[in-house]
């Protein structure tokens, strides 16, 4: 809009300038939705791919509601006094030939929005939406500037043109790393599959081998995102966090729960097997100093913690570690033999909760809860712990709200989720309302377009 407002255009109604700041705001946002895809560790990394994500998919949402309401705001003038001949205002624009390739990229964004938002649903494999959600954005993204340049007056102006210009760039060399430069470092070293056994119920531990001289390069807790031969990213690369420590290269461990199509097979897959890695990804990390740290892991969410007490194994560190680890079954407590193991080498004390089987196993009574989390806090100041937590959304939820009204700080809380759904926790809502706020920002800044 700052673009807009320099160039030599006489602003037009209220409403038409509210329709025009609509679409300019949604075309620059459509661009910069390919540089918070999460693919970009020098953003996602510093920030959590949980937040660049969340951004994402806030963003998404805003950018449907402005694309949608860019039409809509031509014809609001007469809508109050001429329903009508509002209607046929709307329905013009629609079917105009001069305007098809911006109606074609708001029914794509509408498409490509709803796929997301339903893509956990069973009717679609994940691949299939990785492949139709990366097709649909460059074909939206195409068409939106074929209509800028086509219809919009000021676009036609030196600033904007240079704008667009600009991101266009961005976004095809976005393309470019994501499809083309990132599926070729994939593929450059000779990661393969070492072993693979069972863990535990439906939790595979899966041995990657690398080449002695690897240029990977990770702290523990982070991810990295794998395809295994025959298939190829980008359409079939998943995130898996790393269980070990970065003395164990070039070994990685990874402690995989079986989850759909892609896992369902691991089991079966034969030592050997090419593997691509791409990474280290996420910001999910030990923190360094002295305080006692607090993990809670739930499921699978063992995986970043057990290599975080493998890194600080290896390193002695002295800190506190409390382990509260949470699962259906004991028969889920996966890595629990090896975290045995790490008692030995640190002052880590594990507390378990199981909500089946719990007769003998020396598991406390599930689901987890305030009491089980108190339990792990007992004898610590709250405000000088560092707490890392792990696991299925929900329990996430349950127990952030639950170190919150212990007395820890949210500052020193710390997880990360691949779901990226909206969280009903407190932090949860705490950092929607920060990406709202940048929304609403930008609301004032195209009403102040229009009123100008």
């Amino acid at each position: 809009m700052i673009a807009a407002m320099m160039s030599k255009m006489r602003p037009a109604s209220p409403l038409n300038e509210l329709g025009t700041a609509f679409g300019l705001t949604g075309a620059a946002l459509l661009f910069l939705q390919f540089l918070s895809s999460g693919r970009y560790e020098t953003l996602s990394g510093r920030i959590g791919i949980d937040r660049t994500m969340g951004f994402h998919r806030v963003a998404a949402y805003f950018l449907l509601g402005f694309v949608l309401l860019h039409p809509l705001s031509y014809s609001a003038t007469s809508f109050l006094s001429n329903p009508r001949a509002a209607l046929n205002h709307l329905t013009g624009m629609l079917l105009s030939e001069r305007l098809r390739t911006g109606v074609v990229a708001m029914a794509g964004l509408i498409v490509m929005v709803a796929l997301a938002t339903f893509r956990s649903r069973p009717f679609m494999r994940y691949e299939y939406w990785r492949v139709s959600h990366g097709m649909f954005a460059i074909a939206v993204t195409a068409l939106a500037l074929d209509h800028l340049f086509v219809v919009g007056n000021y676009s036609a102006e030196q600033p904007l043109r240079l704008l667009w210009f600009f991101f266009a760039t961005v976004a095809l060399v976005a393309i470019g790393l994501v499809y083309i430069v990132r599926p070729w470092r994939m593929w450059r070293e000779d990661w393969r599959v070492e072993r693979v056994r069972p863990l535990g119920e439906r939790i595979w531990e899966m041995m990657l081998h690398g080449p002695e001289t690897t240029r990977l390069r990770f702290r523990a807790g982070q991810f990295i995102w794998m395809t295994l031969a025959p298939h190829r990213p980008p359409f079939h690369d998943h995130p898996f966090s790393i269980a070990s420590s970065p003395t164990d290269l070039p070994r990685l461990r990874l402690v995989i729960r079986e989850a759909g199509d892609c896992t369902s097979g691991f089991g079966q897959i034969e030592p050997g097997t090419r593997v691509a890695v791409d990474g280290p990804h996420g910001s999910f990390v030990l923190p360094k100093g002295k305080e006692p740290v607090i993990m809670v892991a739930g499921g699978v969410g063992i995986a970043p913690l057990l290599g975080m007490l493998e890194e600080a194994a290896a390193n002695a560190d002295a800190r506190s570690f409390r382990l509260l680890y949470a699962a259906r079954s004991p028969s889920a407590l996966a890595g629990l033999e090896r975290l045995r193991e790490l008692q030995s080498r640190l002052d880590l004390s594990i507390q378990c909760v199981v909500e089946e089987d719990v007769e003998g196993s020396g598991c406390s009574v599930g689901p987890i809860g305030h009491m089980h989390v108190s339990r792990s806090l007992r004898g610590t100041q709250s405000k000088d712990v560092t707490c890392l937590v792990c696991g299925p959304a929900v329990m996430m939820e349950i127990v952030t709200d639950a170190l919150l009204a212990q007395g820890v700080l949210a500052d020193t809380i710390h997880y990360e989720r691949f779901d990226y759904a909206a969280g009903k926790g407190h932090i949860d809502r705490a950092r929607r309302r920060e990406a709202l706020l940048i929304f609403i920002v930008l609301l004032l800044g195209i009403v102040a377009f229009s009123l100008r």
